[in-house]
């Protein structure tokens, strides 16, 4: 019963916000492709921009690099790739990095440069339910802000000296009691998975994608300044009520807060050796959108469900173009779809 009543509640309150979110009716393109063949360009899982610049950075969870792109008119205009991972580490082989997460942090002070965040998911394969230790990196390169690209070489062969990774976050996630059943298993068993992250103020907010716990989604809070360090980072969990079934697809921050891109937190039918729960977890939400303050004791408010978009549509990266006093003008890419299939919405406040 009380699963039902969150259902309903959830229902209710984004179906009462739907008329406040809006398709803009402007078509995109994306012209040159991206890099480098198809299966990368459908698998767009990320993109952020240098703030108040048309300079821009997309993931893919497919590769080891990222590609910087150009934001022209309706247009995107992809351009130079950066590798962030080596072929081998330490003697291990290292896969694809399944990136799902990037964010611009603007400079801490004047003269100084702003950083890309990249995540990697931190989850397990898909299929074979097996570590990677690929997957389990967060990255950090810096950039001119001004240009929105490193000033220092960098090309798709090779990995900059300037870029930082860690695999810390893997122990800090162990630590979450919050989440803990749910780490290091398959996502279909409503395994732990890092979809998104933003920064606000002076905290790294990762949101999961999964696991989706009695209708809540968890976002992990860890101060910057405790991050790369040769120690895992500290964290806390908040759980966001989102609606059962509904986890973070993105995170995007606005001013006084954050947008929170949510949907289906399992791609296909949960397995039944998951933790309590997860078998049960069969709903199949449409993707919508939230505002959330970014403050524990606040609670997000549902802004609407994205019209035109079902839940068979993986909607994957929400980036903000404009924000007025009324609305929010919004770009979403689409894991699967071609070169993202980038769709534009008005998201009213």
């Amino acid at each position: 019963m009380r699963g039902l009543v969150v259902l309903i509640a959830g229902l209710v309150a984004v179906s009462a916000a739907l008329a406040e979110v809006t398709s803009s009716g402007h078509a995109w393109k994306v012209d040159p492709e991206f890099e480098k063949d198809k299966d990368a360009r459908r698998a767009i899982s990320g993109a952020a921009c240098v703030s108040g610049t048309p300079h821009c950075l997309a993931v893919n969870d497919e590769k080891k690099y990222a590609q910087f792109f150009e934001i022209d008119g309706r247009r995107l205009r992809p351009g130079r790739l950066i590798r962030l991972l080596p072929d081998e580490i330490n003697g291990v082989e290292m896969k694809e990095i399944d990136a799902e997460g990037v964010h611009y942090a603007t400079p801490a002070t004047a003269g100084a440069p702003g950083f890309y965040y990249v995540t990697g998911s931190h989850g397990l394969t898909r299929k074979a339910g097996t570590y990677s230790p690929s997957a389990f990196f967060l990255f950090r390169f810096p950039v001119d802000p001004a240009t929105g690209q490193p000033s220092y070489p960098f090309n798709d062969d090779t990995v900059a000296p300037q870029i930082q990774r860690t695999s810390l976050l893997r122990d800090t996630l162990r630590k979450q009691a919050e989440i803990s059943l749910h780490v290091e298993r398959q996502l279909n068993q409503c395994g732990v998975t890092v979809e998104r992250l933003t920064v606000l103020g002076t905290n790294l907010l990762l949101g999961l994608r999964a696991p989706s716990v009695d209708g809540n989604a968890f976002v992990l809070r860890i101060a910057l300044t405790d991050l790369f360090k040769d120690s895992a980072p500290q964290a806390t969990t908040k759980a966001l009520a989102l609606g059962p079934g509904i986890g973070v697809r993105d995170l995007a921050a606005v001013s006084n807060g954050v947008l929170i891109l949510g949907g289906r937190s399992l791609d296909s039918d949960p397995a039944a050796e998951g933790p309590p729960g997860c078998a049960t977890q069969t709903m199949k939400p449409r993707p919508a959108v939230w505002f959330w303050s970014g403050r524990d004791a606040d609670a997000p408010k549902a802004l609407g469900a994205l019209p035109g978009v079902d839940a068979a549509m993986k909607a994957e990266s929400l980036l903000l173009l404009e924000e007025t006093t009324s609305h929010y003008r919004v770009l979403v890419l689409f894991d699967g779809a071609e070169s993202g299939g980038p769709m534009e919405f008005i998201i009213g406040k």
